[in-house]
């Protein structure tokens, strides 16, 4: 009788272990369900959110790019073109990446336009926010970012029809025309060389290697019936060689950026699918739209027509060879370009009898300025290369650190 009751009694302690294993295991099981189903909610409410974001992102992109292409048809330096750019520039809500309108089911975005109030160089800085949309509505994102137009020649254009960080005329007949007011009202300056001597020494040793007013040249300075400002054995007061104030950094004076910062000034050409590893592209054209060219290879100019007065290009051979074996023809600055981020050394191979009008600069004189050519500085030119009228000589410039999410 004792058994049976120990018996019964170890039968229900076991059903009850197994009603509460059971009872355990439900509520792990239940518990288990919830957090999966919470996970799925977070994966799903997190995708939806990534598809937003990339929404908002990409009409960003698209409203920036059509920004650029409003400037660059409206700009005239009014404040009722700014007004015209703006209008045209904002996306109402609702459309996707081609600009169209979305459907349903499809992710969208609309995108603002403020003034910030900030000026940069004259230019107002401007907010663009951008708010994405996901597919199904659920799911929102917003990003923003200032922008504003910058000056590609953020410095000065230059002031002298050549102007080297170096010597120049270390062999060749050169022709150069001087600047008529380069160091004021009727005081002429062709050639500003960085010092001390003897590296910005200026030499002429070409028999017709010389410097002269634009009235004195017809093709060349050795005019015989004109006068030149200086020559073989006569160099004059038009040369500024070993100049103590000549810039120490070329490329701040010319974009007003410091040459160790110069991925911003490239980041202007690159955005404008104006960089190329040769100059076989460019034409006479080729300033219309943008005036900067970053040239990444050596730029063979020879025989053809870059540019014209009221259309110049800012060419930046970077790190390599500007050449010109015939008579081809430069309307703009090319600019023989020392990076500092690269191991080249940058240099010109001029023959024959190549004209370039407006003005040369180089970081690199010597070998890098010898050769015949002519120079033929061009006011007229050089104020339609630094008119902040002109929507060509400006390039998009991104506000460091104004992007966010939110």
């Amino acid at each position: 009788m004792k058994n049976q009751y120990l018996q019964k009694q170890q039968g229900m302690a076991t059903l009850i272990v197994s009603i509460v294993v059971l009872i355990i295991t439900t509520l792990m099981v239940l518990m288990a369900a919830k957090v999966g189903i919470f996970d799925f909610r977070m994966a799903a409410n997190e995708a939806r959110y990534k598809e937003a974001f990339a929404t908002a992102e990409a009409g960003l992109d698209f409203a920036v790019q059509k920004f650029d292409d409003q400037f660059r048809h409206n700009f005239d330096g009014t404040a009722a073109s700014w007004t015209t750019i703006i209008n045209n520039s904002q996306v109402p809500n609702g459309r996707k990446a081609d600009g169209t309108a979305a459907g349903a089911g499809e992710a969208s975005f609309g995108v603002s336009i403020t003034d910030t109030g900030a000026l940069i160089g004259g230019v107002s800085v401007y907010r663009f926010q951008s708010t994405g949309l996901s597919a199904d509505g659920t799911g929102t994102a917003t990003v923003q970012r200032e922008i504003t137009m910058k000056k590609i020649l953020g410095g000065s254009s230059p002031e002298v029809s050549v102007m080297a960080a170096g010597s120049v005329g270390t062999g060749g007949d050169f022709n150069i025309v001087a600047n008529p007011n380069g160091a004021g009202n009727g005081i002429p300056v062709s050639i500003w060389t960085g010092g001390p001597s003897p590296n910005g020494d200026v030499t002429f040793t070409g028999n017709s290697a010389a410097t002269c007013q634009l009235g004195d040249f017809n093709g060349t300075c050795s005019n015989p019936s004109g006068e030149k400002l200086s020559s073989k054995g006569n160099v004059g007061p038009d040369i500024l060689a070993n100049d103590p104030n000549f810039p120490h950094d070329i490329f701040q004076y010319m974009f007003g950026v410091a040459r160790g910062d110069w991925e911003t000034i490239y980041s202007m050409a690159n955005s404008n699918y104006q960089v190329a590893d040769n100059c076989t592209g460019l034409s006479a054209t080729s300033g219309q739209k943008f005036r900067l060219w970053w040239i990444t290879g050596d730029c063979n100019i020879s025989g053809i027509t870059i540019g014209s007065e009221t259309a110049p290009v800012i060419l930046v051979i970077d790190d390599h060879t500007l050449v010109d074996h015939s008579n081809g023809t430069f309307y703009g600055i090319p600019y023989i370009f020392d990076n500092p981020s690269n191991p080249g050394i940058p240099s010109a191979d001029f023959g024959g009898t190549p004209v370039i009008y407006g003005a040369l600069v180089s970081d690199a004189g010597g070998g890098a300025m010898q050769g015949s050519y002519s120079v033929v500085y061009d006011s007229t030119l050089l104020g339609n290369i630094a008119s902040p009228n002109n929507s060509a000589n400006y390039g998009i410039g991104y506000i460091p650190g104004s992007w966010r999410d939110f």
